[in-house]
């Protein structure tokens, strides 16, 4: 089964805010201590900087309404003599409606995101995930993601 992805315009900003909306929920239910509920989630101004900008996509996939979105950021690595110049897909969201999950939906995005990726020639996509979120590891480490960099933190 195939599934029809597009690029989100500003008109579909209740659609993704809504999407986004239940991404944020576990991240508020898991991490108090950097998460706090809102009535507003994804900053509308935001939303549509991200569709105006020449870095940036926010993709849908839809079955009668929007019920997945990511949000990706295309960066080029500094120009620095040590490093190899990469372009980059940086993936800042990615959320599946809940009421969607667990059928393959996210999976056939996934590879939707990646044909992107390649097809703008990126070197990699990327992303961060949260430690407490198993599910979401286990999805992308099943979509050949490796952690690349661990980033580690100490309450004080």
């Amino acid at each position: 089964m195939d599934i029809h992805m597009r690029e989100a315009t500003k008109n579909d900003y209740d659609a993704v805010h809504q999407l986004q909306r239940q991404v944020h929920e576990i991240h508020v239910k898991k991490r108090p201590d950097h998460y706090r509920m809102a009535d507003t989630t994804l900053d509308k101004e935001y939303f549509n900087n991200l569709i105006d900008g020449e870095d940036t996509k926010v993709f849908l996939v839809e079955e009668d309404q929007p019920i997945a979105y990511t949000i990706l950021t295309i960066k080029h690595t500094a120009e620095r003599p040590i490093l190899i110049p990469k372009k980059v897909v940086y993936m800042d969201d990615f959320g599946v409606d809940r009421t969607c999950r667990g059928k393959g939906l996210g999976k056939r995005f996934f590879e939707k995101i990646v044909e992107f990726a390649k097809k703008i020639e990126a070197d990699s996509l990327e992303l961060g995930v949260w430690e407490f979120n198993e599910d979401a590891i286990k999805f992308y480490e099943s979509m050949n993601l490796k952690t690349k960099i661990r980033r580690m933190e100490i309450d004080l």
